[in-house]
């Protein structure tokens, strides 16, 4: 079945906070690392896989998914990926997602949150500053990178390639997305948020993370529902100690498409 908004919105839940077993253990060939945004107060968790042979010419690739996860969906392509293409693979955790947290996060009441949102602009800008800062670090000023997004992660990819004068060699979209924050009125997202809207996003994250409807959601989005199984726990796993969801759930849900 395609992937619908309604999926999305009861999917994206899934990895809003942070719980001590977070991030997974990488697999082989694929290194877990952080990345310090020192002057937005963020600490950033990302990965990548080197070729078994050593760096080569070939542009590296970022791999960018979709919301309500990690970098961990991309585990199996990773290291696969990196062999087959000579190529360094990245994927990233959002800011607001998995393990990619403002510092000191206290949903939505610490200094570091105070004007934050988490909309698909600030994405868009944390992307193309780890572009800059962490894949092409040191690499000459017109390096590329090759774009693969899925789902929320392919409307990313396509506003990163759309800019004028971007570093985008190449754009694979899977299932890509056409929108994102809902725009509901009264709020534009911005921490710290209205009482109200605080209360529905804590009230909906709190029963949309529920693992019988994180079941339900993949078995409807994944054509082998097996394949799946594994992932109600590691989307759970994220939401179980809560640092900042509740507060980014609300902002999501406000934020400008």
């Amino acid at each position: 079945m395609r992937m619908t908004a309604l999926h999305l919105l009861l999917l994206c839940p899934g990895a809003l906070s942070l719980p001590t077993r977070y991030p997974p253990k990488p697999p082989a060939g694929v290194k877990g690392l952080y990345w310090d945004r020192t002057s937005l107060k963020q600490r950033i968790h990302y990965e990548v896989a080197e070729p078994p042979k050593g760096p080569s010419d070939s542009a590296p690739i970022l791999l960018l998914n979709g919301f309500g996860v990690g970098s961990f969906t991309w585990h199996r392509n990773m290291a696969a990926l990196a062999a087959s293409t000579g190529s360094s693979v990245y994927a990233m955790d959002y800011v607001g997602q998995g393990a990619s947290w403002p510092v000191d996060c206290d949903d939505g009441n610490a200094e570091s949150e105070q004007g934050l949102r988490y909309a698909i602009d600030d994405w868009k800008a944390q992307a193309a500053e780890f572009i800059d800062a962490i894949v092409l670090r040191g690499a000459s000023p017109d390096a590329c990178v090759h774009l693969v997004g899925n789902s929320a992660g392919g409307l990313l990819a396509a506003l990163l390639a759309a800019e004028p004068g971007s570093r985008v060699a190449s754009l694979c979209l899977l299932n890509a997305t056409p929108v994102w924050g809902s725009n509901l009125p009264g709020w534009d997202g911005r921490l710290p948020g209205p009482a109200v809207p605080r209360a529905i996003g804590r009230y909906l994250y709190d029963r949309m993370r529920d693992r019988a409807n994180i079941a339900e959601m993949l078995e409807q989005v994944y054509a082998a529902p097996e394949q799946a199984e594994p992932l109600v726990e590691q989307i759970r796993a994220v939401t179980d100690a809560s640092e900042g969801g509740h507060a980014a759930f609300a902002s999501i849900l406000w934020s400008p498409p």
